[in-house]
C-alpha cells in the first residue's frame, strides 16, 4: 500500500479527533489528502509528534490521533515507552513503515528489529511502499499560521468539553 493510501483510509476514520504528522513527507501528504485545522504539521523536528500527541492527550482529554513514520518513532522510543507506560485511552498512535528515512533522502531504518506494537500504547503499525508521490506539494502556510490555527481548533474543542461536562 502507498503511504498517501494509508493517510486516506486513517483519515476517513477522523471525525473530531486532533491529528499530529511527523515531519516531512507525512505532513506534506495529510496536507493534500485532508487539511484541516485540528491537525497540526510537525515541520522540522523528527520524532516529536509522538510528545506532542501525548501532551495534548494528557492535558486535554480529547482524542487524539499520531501519524508517525518508522524513522521518527525510532528517534522516540522514550515517547512509546512512555505511551504503554500513560496507558491514555484518547490517543491512538500510527506508525506508517516503509523501512526507510524517507524524508532524509530514503536511508534504511532498522524497524524491523523493533516490535513497536509491544513498545507503545495503542500503536497500529501499517506497512507502506517506500517512496512518496511524486510532486506533492509543501504546506503553504507559515509556521506561526499553521499553530495559530491548530491552538484555536484545540481551545474550541476544549471549550465545547468543559462546557458538556458542566451539563
Amino acid at each position: 500500500m502507498r503511504r498517501t493510501e494509508a493517510i486516506r483510509e486513517i483519515m476517513e476514520t477522523i471525525s473530531d479527533q486532533l491529528v499530529i504528522a511527523t515531519t516531512g513527507m507525512i505532513s506534506r501528504e495529510l496536507y493534500v489528502v485532508r487539511d484541516r485545522p485540528e491537525n497540526f504539521y510537525m515541520c522540522g523536528s523528527m520524532g516529536c509528534a509522538l510528545p506532542i500527541g501525548l501532551g495534548l492527550a494528557l492535558a486535554s482529554r480529547l482524542p487524539v490521533v499520531v501519524l508517525d513514520g518508522d524513522g521518527a518513532a525510532l528517534m522516540g522510543l522514550s515517547s512509546l515507552a512512555l505511551s504503554r507506560h500513560l496507558k491514555l485511552p484518547n490517543l491512538v498512535h500510527y506508525i506508517l513503515d516503509n523501512s526507510t528515512y524517507q524524508s532524509t533522502g530514503g536511508q534504511p531504518t532498522c524497524s524491523s528489529s523493533v516490535d513497536f506494537a509491544n513498545v507503545g500504547h495503542h500503536v497500529k503499525v501499517l506497512h507502506v511502499e517506500p517512496g512518496g508521490e511524486k510532486g506533492t506539494p509543501r504546506i503553504p502556510l507559515e509556521p506561526l499560521e499553521m499553530m495559530n490555527r491548530f491552538r484555536n481548533a484545540v481551545m474550541a474543542r476544549m471549550a465545547v468539553q468543559t462546557f458538556s461536562s458542566r451539563i
